[in-house]
């Protein structure tokens, strides 16, 4: 449950539990001011009730006013008149006012219900004895007042619902910042290290976090700013010697007999040397892209780039081509060329026997796609996102080729993503690259006549 939600429950079940204590609160307030009210209209209506007994003018029965019942009682507890629905009963109650008063309350049960009564106490004219007159009515229950309590539930479900809203409103305003900060994260990655979340400028814990993020990405970002400079550094230097080494081993192999122990072990450095500059070309290929190059947009035609490449590739496996023409793209040639001398020497080196490839164009997508399968034994599905992994090389690679550096299908996707594509596994072994195509009203408008073509 999301910081929202948990908060808008809390934030409910506070409001319900205070809404059934006021809610509570006022029922019973409002219970007692009905009983205070029953009681002044019992009171006034046995005051008048006593006036008339005192003038001995009271009628017998007496008639009943608003439901109330009324019965007359001498001090000797003998009924001397009453309304018709106590006719023959015996007093509702003995009680009598106390010496220093003349009115009694009270509440007394008769026939199974409860009565609310009120007491006068009167001497009538030209007698020594006293009367006690007595007004009753039954008593409210607690729920006496339903449409009275339902809106009163209503009112309290309505302001726990403003609770609700307005907790959701409040938080949801607090987190704003926090998303902020979520999101540029989730977009911040090591190609794009500079990046930072943005600062509220208020004084708050959210701020903190945000400046003591910004701090670890400035940590961050050094480290591998030093990490690049080194590996490019390093890969730059060793282009030289690597190259001077080559050099001196092709000279030594001219020099040398063909079937001579010497001759063998110059063979051996000289493929030891060519695994040695893949890996620095690699590494610098890596080094540029983690500095940011963009490409330089020109339109590219794969089937064109595709087949300039095969013209210059004699692979031991048998090639099967079905290129497309006019599948155009606006891309960097040579950082796209790239990308397709990795997928063909991964699917050269995989193969059993048999290299497919394919440049097609997706109208419908408006995508140039270019996809290179082989025929080996494939990849499993766990292992169809890990080979874009950096350093990352399955046993079945290391078996076919010792030699390679696990960098040639990341870099090929990196470059992909710049430019605005995808590369993925979507079969057993093919390797599907998809581009934006590049409209032919595009490349017919001129716009990169001023760009110098480029060559592998």
């Amino acid at each position: 449950m999301s910081l929202r939600a948990r908060s808008c429950v809390i934030a409910g079940l506070v409001s319900t539990v205070l809404g059934l204590l006021l809610c509570t609160g006022l029922a019973i307030q409002g219970y007692r001011s009905e009983i205070d009210d029953v009681t002044d209209q019992l009171a006034t209506a046995a005051r008048r009730l006593a006036i008339l007994a005192s003038e001995n003018a009271l009628p017998n029965p007496i008639p009943s006013v608003s439901g109330q019942s009324v019965q007359v009682v001498t001090e000797g507890g003998k009924v001397l008149g009453s309304t018709p629905d106590l006719a023959g009963q015996p007093p509702l109650t003995t009680q009598l006012p106390p010496r220093d008063d003349f009115r009694w309350d009270g509440v007394v049960r008769h026939d199974g219900h409860e009565l609310i009564v009120v007491g006068f106490t009167i001497t009538p004219a030209g007698s020594a004895s006293d009367l006690s007159v007595y007004v009753a009515t039954p008593k409210p229950g607690y729920l006496y007042d339903w449409p009275a309590l339902l809106g009163l539930l209503v009112a309290a479900a309505v302001g726990i619902t403003g609770v609700m809203v307005l907790t959701w409103v409040l938080v949801s305003r607090a987190l704003k910042p926090v998303e902020a900060i979520t999101a540029e994260l989730e977009e911040i990655t090591g190609s794009h290290p500079h990046r930072r979340v943005p600062e509220t400028g208020r004084h708050d814990e959210i701020a903190a976090l945000a400046v003591t993020v910004n701090q670890t990405l400035d940590r961050l970002d050094g480290a591998l700013s030093q990490q690049r400079s080194f590996v490019a550094d390093a890969s730059h230097e060793l282009r030289s010697p690597i190259t001077g080494l080559r050099a001196e081993v092709d000279l030594a192999l001219m020099e040398t007999r063909g079937d001579g122990p010497e001759h063998a072990a110059l063979e051996a450095v000289d493929r030891a040397a060519d695994r040695l500059q893949l890996l620095v070309e690699d590494l610098l290929a890596v080094a540029r892209l983690d500095a940011g190059m963009e490409p330089r947009p020109e339109p590219v035609d794969l089937a064109e780039l595709t087949r300039d490449e095969l013209a210059r590739r004699h692979p031991a496996k048998k090639l099967l081509t079905e290129l497309e023409n006019g599948v155009v793209v606006e891309g960097d040639r040579l950082q796209l060329t790239r990308v397709l001398v990795n997928l063909l020497d991964n699917a050269i080196r995989h193969a059993d026997s048999t290299v497919r490839l394919v440049v097609r164009g997706d109208t419908c997508a408006e995508q140039a796609v270019l996809e290179v399968s082989d025929d080996g034994d494939g990849l499993a599905p766990d292992d169809r996102e890990r080979v874009f992994q950096r350093f990352t090389r399955l046993a079945e690679g290391r078996t076919r080729d010792p030699g390679g550096s696990g960098l040639g299908l990341p870099i090929a996707r990196e470059v992909a993503t710049r430019h605005g594509g995808t590369l993925r596994v979507e079969d057993r072994s093919r390797f599907v690259l998809r581009l934006p195509l590049l409209t032919r009203s595009a490349v017919s408008a001129g716009r990169y006549d001023e760009q110098p073509r480029q060559t592998a």
